[in-house]
């Protein structure tokens, strides 16, 4: 436990707002150092010193302990789809809470029925007829979380994707011992250092993410892009796209720097929602925005600048913007040829975007929210 209270120092010492990935390594934290807590807990009033008198607070903290054994699971794969810059939909919340929600209720009726554990009138704890249920829960988090990342490595840096696929290693092996040698006590070394290696990787990722909106970073984008073009792709080609707010310097002049900013994250969460899956979203700089997509077929690219219109238009006639904001967006497709120069290729979707931008100047009827230019689809 001192180990995790050093680790929560440093980690704190480092951080100023905390960002969501540093959000869910407290959380991941706070949960782990709960269980070394009420497993500590445990020990010392079921096995060292029994009372009668703690059977019932005994029963209360086992029940707690076993409602928090699901959880370090659940934000380990909310962390996974943060990394891989994905939104949490309501379905997959939904699918990845199930086996802990299930849990925790037969966790909560245990103190009567046992089903899970049972602890006696003399402070004895033994485990229930259904324990193996508890077994089944964590280890499928332990299981389906490297095993979706595995499905999805593709959209991940290599050393962000280690890093998670080792995470749930050490406890999985340290439960497994507990499991079969009762009394065992290594669970806590390996929580430790579960989080020693996801504290490296939330230091890393720091590097990646822009402060305000919390979207990826241009020297992700570039570096995700080099990895692109660098690959020789078979099937539908990979887009870029660059987006550009009409008139920012405008938002700011007129109503200051704070709504500028609110406008900023306005559309870093909208271009999170109407974005193709797997697509990598980052704030290129300034009131720039750049976009690296899985393969896309072109009707597919036109789908994404229809929604993107559509959602916008609708975001401004709802007045969540101060004024109506437009946008100029260009795209480009990734050569297909190796060793593709990464410069020209963005200095192409650079003036692409210009192109845009241009015409939304030469623009008098102001209908739509999105200009947009595609560029030379270069496969040769």
């Amino acid at each position: 436990m001192l180990l995790l209270l050093i680790l929560l120092y440093f980690f704190l010492k480092q951080q100023g707002k905390l960002e969501m990935a540093g959000r869910m390594f407290l959380a991941l934290w706070a949960s782990n150092f709960a269980l070394l807590a009420l497993e500590l807990s445990i020990d010392v009033m079921g096995i060292h010193i029994p009372r009668a008198s703690f059977a019932p607070l005994l029963s209360f903290l086992t029940a707690i302990f076993y409602v928090l054994n699901a959880v370090p699971g659940v934000f380990y794969f909310l962390y996974i789809q943060h990394m891989m810059g994905k939104r949490v939909s309501k379905r997959f919340l939904l699918l990845v809470l199930l086996p802990a929600s299930l849990h925790t209720m037969l966790a909560l009726v245990s103190p009567w029925t046992g089903w899970l554990f049972a602890v006696d009138a003399l402070s004895q704890y033994s485990r229930g007829p259904y324990f193996f249920l508890t077994v089944i829960t964590n280890y499928s988090y332990l299981f389906f979380g490297p095993l979706y990342l595995l499905m999805h490595h593709e959209q991940l840096q290599r050393k962000t994707y280690s890093t998670l696929l080792i995470f749930p290693f050490p406890v999985a092996i340290a439960g497994f011992l507990q499991i079969m040698f009762y009394g065992l006590e290594v669970l806590w070394i390996s929580l430790s250092l579960s989080l020693l290696i996801l504290f490296f990787n939330v230091e890393s990722n720091q590097v990646n993410r822009d402060y305000l909106t919390g979207l990826f970073n241009r020297r992700y984008f570039q570096r995700m892009a080099t990895l692109a073009v660098a690959k020789k792709r078979a099937g539908k080609a990979q887009w870029a796209f660059l987006l550009d707010i009409n008139g920012f310097k405008a938002i700011n002049d007129t109503y200051g720097h704070a709504k500028g900013d609110e406008a900023l994250i306005g559309i870093a969460r909208l271009l999170e929602q109407v974005a193709p899956k797997h697509t990598v979203v980052s704030r290129y700089g300034g009131d720039e925005f750049a976009l690296l997509t899985p393969g896309l077929s072109e009707r597919e690219v036109a789908q994404f600048f229809d929604d993107l219109e559509q959602k916008l238009a609708a975001t401004n006639a709802a007045g969540q913007f101060c004024g109506s904001i437009r946008v100029s967006v260009g795209c480009a497709c990734l050569p297909e040829r190796e060793h593709t120069d990464l410069d020209v290729f963005l200095v192409q979707l650079d003036n692409s975007m210009y192109v845009a931008k241009s015409e939304s100047k030469k623009a008098t009827d102001h209908l739509h929210s999105v200009l947009f230019h595609m560029g030379t689809k270069d496969r040769s």
